[in-house]
């Protein structure tokens, strides 16, 4: 399961293996604006997310 967590809420299901990258690619968010969290440790871009994982992107905030 990948949960999205930001402005947007959102759930999301993959159905084969997928690399970070991409996954933010085919969802429409930019990498630069999220952490994530694969299995409950921080992840790069260049890991491959199976079906099975959990996934959390957290948005990232900034402000005065």
């Amino acid at each position: 399961m990948i949960e999205v967590v930001g402005r947007k809420k959102e759930k999301i299901s993959i159905e084969k293996p997928v690399r970070l990258s991409e996954l933010y690619d085919s969802i429409g968010v930019n990498e630069d604006g999220f952490v994530a969290i694969l299995n409950g440790v921080p992840a790069t871009s260049d890991h491959i997310i199976n079906p099975d994982d959990n996934l959390v992107l957290l948005e990232i905030f900034s402000g005065g």
